[in-house]
């Protein structure tokens, strides 16, 4: 993945994780926080049946 497609991108004491969107396009994240840093990050993917 390069760094000008889409993604969310997280930096925590100066190492730096990509998240990528999710496969279906459809999804949510949820970023936890504590004591102002990044604790995890929740994923939610969405899958629309035709």
């Amino acid at each position: 993945m390069k760094e000008t497609d889409n993604c969310i991108i997280i930096i925590k004491d100066g190492q730096r994780s990509i998240i990528e969107p999710p496969c279906s396009g459809f999804g949510e994240f949820t970023t936890i926080w504590k004591d102002g840093r990044v604790l995890d990050v929740i994923k939610t993917e969405r899958l629309r049946i035709k």
